[in-house]
């Protein structure tokens, strides 16, 4: 309570004897003031229209559920794969490594002793990685569908230098289920049922109003 009070001798009177006296020199009437105000207005009304109008929305148990049903699939973890790399630094290096690797050698051997990055202690071992997590470049290669299981890739640049790839093993994302996802699909329903409510709105209003736009107006 003292807190309060104290508050409203400290912020809120000072407040309102100010705005009182902006009042009385007439700066409410000001141009710029006025279409502050009406800014305002407007976008207070416009967020209290929103609310009022949505404020009804309810997502059913039986939509939660088709929806999961029909997208279950796209709604799994992504793709892991498995991935070794050997960075080295000049692109002649790169072709070497490539011959070596076509001849027979070792990939984790020869990452160990020729690639640059700080992986090549493990053997160039990244251990199962998601996309996105590297550079689009790396992406591009290490999730390529051409990209087999036990291959390697062709060398191509990258951040660190140039690399060469390659794919260990794959393992497909995890499917979520349906009560990990429930609030995640149900506030995404929600959302998505407010925004037609509104457009419906939008376009009744606009059906009934007669709406001009003076474009030599506009500056």
């Amino acid at each position: 309570r003292d807190k309060k009070i104290n508050y409203l001798k400290n912020e809120m009177v000072r407040r309102v004897l100010l705005s009182q006296a902006a009042q009385d020199r007439g700066l409410d009437r000001k141009e710029e003031v006025q279409k502050a105000l009406e800014s305002f207005k407007q976008n207070l009304l416009v967020t209290e229209l929103v609310r009022d109008e949505t404020a009804s929305v309810e997502v059913s148990s039986k939509e939660i559920e088709d929806y999961y049903n029909s997208y279950k699939e796209q709604l799994k973890e992504p793709e892991e794969r498995r991935i070794r790399e050997i960075v080295v630094s000049a692109e002649g290096d790169a072709k070497d490594v490539l011959i070596e690797l076509l001849k027979g050698a070792d990939f984790a051997s020869l990452a160990q002793t020729k690639s640059v990055s700080a992986s090549a202690k493990n053997g160039g071992d990244l251990g199962y990685i998601k996309k996105g997590v590297r550079s689009p470049q790396f992406d591009d290669v290490a999730f390529s569908t051409i990209l087999e299981v036990g291959r390697t890739s062709n060398y191509f640049k990258g951040s660190e230098g140039y690399y060469i790839l390659k794919l260990e093993a794959k393992r497909e994302g995890k499917a979520k289920t349906l009560s990990e996802l429930w609030e995640d699909i149900k506030s995404g329903l929600k959302f998505l049922k407010q925004q037609q409510k509104l457009e419906d709105l939008i376009g009744k209003l606009s059906r009934d109003a007669k709406i001009e736009i003076t474009e030599g107006a506009i500056k």
